[in-house]
C-alpha cells in the first residue's frame, strides 16, 4: 500500500485519470491559461492542495486519483484574479514550489 503522503500510484498508460494530467501542458498563450482555469473548474474536486504559498499566489495540487501534481497559479487583471492550474513532474512538491515563479502575463501574450 503506498504511503499516504506519497498519494496513490499513477495509472498506467492504458489507464487515463479524468483529471486529464497527461494531456495538458504548461500554458503557452494567454488563451492557453484561460482554458485551463475552466479545466481548474472541471477538476477541483480531484485536486489537494500539498504546497501553497499565498505570498505568490502560487500552489501545488496532488489529483486523489493519480497522485500527479498540478500547479496553480493566477493572472491578475487589475478587477479579478483568474486561477489556473497546469501539470507538473515532481518527486518533491514543496522543492518545486520553492524553485516556481508566477507565470507572467508577457509570457502568456
Amino acid at each position: 500500500m503506498p504511503n499516504s503522503a506519497e498519494g496513490p500510484p499513477a495509472p498506467g498508460p492504458a489507464e487515463p485519470c479524468p483529471c486529464g494530467h497527461a494531456e495538458h501542458e504548461v500554458p503557452r498563450t494567454m488563451r492557453d491559461a484561460l482554458a485551463l482555469a475552466g479545466h481548474r473548474t472541471a477538476i477541483e474536486h480531484l485536486l489537494t492542495p500539498v504546497a501553497l504559498d499565498p505570498s505568490r499566489w502560487l500552489g501545488v495540487h496532488r489529483c486523489v486519483r493519480c497522485g500527479r501534481h498540478w500547479a496553480e497559479d493566477s493572472i491578475t487583471s487589475g478587477h479579478a484574479d483568474l486561477f489556473f492550474v497546469y501539470p507538473v513532474h515532481t518527486a518533491d512538491p514543496r522543492a518545486w514550489l520553492a524553485a516556481a515563479h508566477p507565470l507572467q502575463p508577457d509570457h502568456l501574450a
